[in-house]
């Protein structure tokens, strides 16, 4: 079993620039960027297809106290049951470098990112 991931350069280089213009710290990017991954529905075969040249970052970093959640959160979106080593890092990652892209997303087309992140639901 592993605890550490890495993601793709392409999410390294999102959180950086999100992490400049909006003070966030990786492991709050991270978080949101999961939420944004699940929100969108399962996963496809190509969003498991990205390098591993970005940032390395730790199971805790990524979720904190709320590990089994998010677990749950994962497994429930995906309607199967998982390994641990297919949950993490596997699926983790993948919801993670699709979720940036999205959160990337987020962060360009709308006027206050805060207030939308805050109201999604909403916002539909």
């Amino acid at each position: 079993m592993t605890n550490k991931l890495h993601t793709s350069k392409q999410t390294q280089e999102i959180f950086a620039s999100l992490g400049q213009s909006l003070g966030l710290q990786p492991f709050i990017l991270s978080k949101l960027a999961i939420a944004l991954s699940i929100r969108k529905g399962k996963l496809d075969n190509e969003d498991y297809s990205s390098d591993n040249d970005g940032l390395e970052l730790n199971r805790q970093t990524i979720f904190g106290d709320h590990d089994m959640i998010f677990k749950a959160l994962i497994i429930n979106c995906q309607s199967k049951a998982a390994t641990e080593d297919e949950y993490f890092p596997d699926m983790v990652k993948a919801h993670l470098d699709r979720g940036a892209k999205l959160l990337e997303d987020e962060k360009r087309y709308s006027k206050d990112f805060y207030n939308n992140m805050c109201h999604l639901d909403t916002n539909i």
